[in-house]
């Protein structure tokens, strides 16, 4: 049984613990905030009796393996090495890092502390993952393909109002990029391979922040756009293009409901899955890798050269597009 704790209260990290519960691989140890009435009443949620607001004091303690980090971009490499120098396993969400210099030393740091760093990403992780894969195979050479995470922001019209944001403020290494890009980053690296060469634009928001984003991606006889906005709303979702057939993913998130079109037939691939089904997929991946790491070494390792060929490409896409964030 691993004893994780947690960093961030925020929605995400209910999600990735409604999952983690599915696995029956953790116990909840420890909760941190920054505030202290915050932090109980999250821990209270979920059962735990402890609550740090000293993060270093929280890594230095007894009693806990690991650590889900949820924080926002910004203190995610910092945060990481404070609990890989003590000695806990990191599971921090994506984007693990906002830049691939950050996560060649953290990897370099884990590996040496003999410790599992993981980004947490749920399409590498999901239960579609091996299918999606597998209907790659079936529609011949690639022509073309469009990977789409157009999605409206919620908090869209409160920043428009002249409201702080925080998936807006370029202080916290956010903006759409970081947010819904790095899933389309990581649909073309992973199923498409790396590219050759990559142009990227972007649209800014008046603070600077990217709001929507483009890049092309290009390969040896074919190209893919990727597309992703927190500003407006696709309906279109994801396809691959072959010559023998069509992937139709209409969540590249996810990769649920996804559909293979071939001699005109359409085929599911996947299922629909709760969000806690959703996010199971990596905590039980991380927890394969902490208990179980000699069976699961070859994933551990295809899953980190694939997380630092997506961040060799967000900093190009970052570099091409304009996309700057404050110093620290």
């Amino acid at each position: 049984m691993i004893r994780l704790a947690t960093i961030g209260t925020s929605a995400i990290c209910d999600g990735f613990l409604s999952g983690m519960k599915l696995t029956h691989e953790y116990e909840l140890s420890a909760v941190y905030s920054r505030n202290a009435d915050t932090g109980k009443a999250f821990a209270d949620k979920h059962g735990c009796g402890r609550v740090f607001t000293d993060l270093a004091e929280m890594a230095r303690a007894s009693g806990i393996d690991a650590v889900y980090i949820a924080s926002p971009n910004v203190f995610h490499a910092e945060q990481t090495r404070i609990f890989l120098e003590n000695g806990k396993h990191v599971l921090c969400e994506k984007p693990i890092v906002t830049s691939l210099a950050d996560y060649i030393e953290l990897k370099k740091l884990a590996d040496k502390k003999g410790l599992v760093y993981m980004e947490a990403i749920i399409p590498r992780h999901s239960k579609g993952y091996c299918a999606v894969k597998a209907a790659l195979k079936e529609i011949g050479s690639i022509a073309m393909a469009r990977i789409d995470f157009c999605q409206r922001s919620s908090r869209l019209d409160a920043f428009l109002r002249g409201e702080q944001v925080n998936i807006f403020d370029m202080s916290l290494h956010a903006g759409t990029l970081m947010d819904l890009g790095v899933y389309c980053v990581y649909g073309a690296v992973d199923l498409l391979g790396m590219p050759k060469e990559i142009s990227a634009e972007c649209s800014l928001m008046s603070n600077g922040a990217d709001g929507a984003g483009s890049a092309v991606f290009k390969y040896d006889g074919f190209s893919a756009l990727l597309t992703y906005s927190k500003t407006g709303q696709s309906m279109l979702g994801s396809e691959i293009i072959g010559e023998k057939g069509t992937l139709k993913i209409p969540f590249i998130s996810q990769y649920c409901g996804v559909t293979l079109v071939k001699d005109g037939l359409e085929t599911q691939i996947t299922g629909l899955l709760t969000k806690a089904e959703q996010m199971q997929g990596e905590a039980q991946r991380f927890a394969d890798y902490i208990l179980r790491f000699n069976q699961n070494k070859t994933d551990y390792v295809s899953a980190n050269e694939l997380c630092l060929n997506v961040h060799k490409c967000m900093d190009q896409i970052k570099n091409k597009a304009g996309i700057f964030y404050p110093e620290k």
